[in-house]
């Protein structure tokens, strides 16, 4: 097991700045806190939390980890386990990793030096064993908005459900050219809704004919703003396009008012999050909404039982609902 001795000596540091870099100390040059905690991340250094805790008390704060926090969910998201987290008298230090992997091991390294009481993920990738690491420094911590299967401590939400209503309402309304847009199929949380997306057009028939109007695996926004013009531009362009998030339905607005077509007369869009920009696009946007009340709650809860030394209840995936508006139309 690594020591604070070995961390400064692969920082190339004393002791006693390792200690004041951990302890989150202001007079640490920021350059050198970032070697402090890289050393101690590549080493799986982490102070005796137990220790801590029965010699300080608890701190009633909880760390809670978000990918993205420019993406308009996550504020939403943010602000319910704040809500719930000040209900119980906890406190929350917010970390956003940027979906960036290194930045979040960094941070849950951070967290480990920082003597959270537990700690609130939603992760930026699949990998998620620095966050597990959290167990062994004697933190609880609860991953949330994905499936593991290899991890209990989970409060998963059900995005297959989610891809398939929103496809299926399409389909319902009469359409049947339907394309799709999906960014990266690294996140999980994209496959599992396009996972449902499909199996509402093959319960249709529908999926084969319209492979051709799929924009998957595209993260470069000006590669999905090129695409969507050629898509619409087709002599056989789509009725409708399923947007897998609230944000790539509103380019689609915006290629589409640039082509002279209009919302849902000549195309309807469909979206996913429920997020503020739904409701102020014109018109207002048909979406699915993320139970995030819902998912802030159950983590919580689920966190102080685990916090108290308490076994929590096998937790279930959660259910979101579409909410209607006006950007589809029924043919």
């Amino acid at each position: 097991m690594a020591t604070i001795k070995d961390v400064a000596a692969l920082a190339g540091v004393s002791i006693c700045t390792v200690s004041r870099a951990l302890d989150n100390k202001n007079y640490v040059k920021a350059e050198t806190r970032q070697i402090i905690l890289d050393a101690a991340a590549a080493l799986d250094y982490h102070p005796n939390h137990a220790a801590r805790s029965l010699k300080q008390g608890m701190t009633k704060t909880i760390g809670l980890i978000v990918p993205n926090i420019l993406n308009e969910y996550y504020p939403k998201i943010t602000k319910s386990i704040e809500t719930y987290a000040q209900k119980t008298g906890y406190s929350l230090i917010l970390c956003n990793t940027d979906e960036n992997v290194s930045q979040e091991k960094r941070i849950v390294t951070m967290l480990k030096n920082h003597d959270v009481d537990g700690v609130i993920a939603l992760p930026c990738s699949e990998d998620v064993s620095h966050i597990k690491s959290l167990s062994k420094a004697g933190i609880p911590y609860v991953l949330v908005n994905r499936r593991f299967d290899d991890v209990r401590d989970s409060i998963p939400t059900d995005n297959v459900y989610g891809g398939y209503v929103m496809t299926r309402h399409l389909i319902d309304n009469g359409h049947t050219r339907i394309g799709m847009i999906f960014p990266s199929f690294r996140n999980q949380i994209y496959r599992e809704r396009f996972e449902g997306a499909e199996k509402a057009l093959r319960e249709s028939n529908l999926f084969e004919i319209n492979a051709a109007n799929f924009l998957l695996d595209v993260s470069e926004l000006k590669s999905i703003q090129e695409m969507l013009r050629s898509l619409l531009t087709n002599q056989d362009k789509p009725t409708a396009i399923f947007a897998s998030n609230d944000m790539l339905a509103a380019e689609v607005y915006r290629i589409a008012y640039e082509l002279g077509l209009n919302i849902p007369q000549d195309i309807s869009v469909a979206g996913y999050d429920d997020t503020m920009l739904s409701s102020y696009l014109t018109p207002p946007l048909t979406t699915f909404l993320q139970p995030e009340d819902e998912i802030a709650e159950a983590a919580i809860n689920y966190l102080i039982l685990r916090i108290n030394g308490q076994s929590p209840p096998e937790s279930k995936e959660l259910r979101g609902r579409i909410i209607l508006r006006n950007s589809v139309r029924t043919l």
